[in-house]
């Protein structure tokens, strides 16, 4: 079931969009990217922070949940917006009596150390993709450079979609030098017997 869920969604990746207000809009073939709304938007290029969607689905690939979180919002989880949660229709059948879970991550991790990609015990690996990030001073992204890809279904979202994002500015005794980072984009899966 999950091979058959990430194939699905892996053809329609997640938009991050963390608010509500912000619409997401993409094109047959594109990938999606949050247009940020205000300045609050902006993603931090100097700490370590996380954000993901999980959609869960049940054995005729209908979607039950779609819950959305960030390590920064301090919000904890919260149900995706109605744009956030088309963007990840799954459409898939699976096992009778099995509701399947699949979770598309962003870790963000500024200077040369890159995530581990580790999951959670009980979790499936579905794909990973780590790219390699150098900003300029004014947090746009200046290269990105795919450096690892792994798991039968890659994720989708790429080095144009990682250009296309806004990173926040910051001043520095030498702004000219480009700050580095990496970008392990997730895709996993859990499957859970309906009890």
């Amino acid at each position: 079931m999950l091979a058959l869920l990430a194939a699905a969604l892996a053809a329609t990746p997640p938009s991050f969009a963390a608010e509500p207000s912000i619409v997401v809009e993409v094109p047959a073939g594109e990938v999606a990217v949050a247009k940020p709304a205000d300045d609050s938007e902006i993603l931090d290029s100097s700490v370590a922070w996380w954000e993901k969607i999980t959609v869960t689905v049940d054995d005729k690939g209908k979607q039950h949940s779609c819950r959305y979180e960030a390590s920064l919002s301090g919000e904890g989880a919260k149900a995706c917006d109605k744009a956030m949660a088309a963007s990840v229709e799954a459409g898939s059948s699976g096992q009778a009596g099995v509701l399947s879970k699949v979770t598309f991550e962003r870790r963000f991790s500024p200077g040369g150390r890159v995530d581990s990609g580790q999951l959670q015990p009980g979790d499936t690996l579905l794909g990973r993709q780590v790219m390699y990030l150098t900003f300029d001073a004014d947090g746009a992204v200046e290269s990105c450079k795919v450096v690892a890809v792994s798991g039968d279904t890659p994720p989708t979202y790429n080095c144009d979609a990682a250009k296309k994002e806004q990173f926040r500015a910051q001043a520095s005794a030498d702004a000219g030098a480009a700050r580095q980072a990496f970008l392990t984009i997730l895709a996993y899966g859990h499957t859970e017997e309906i009890v």
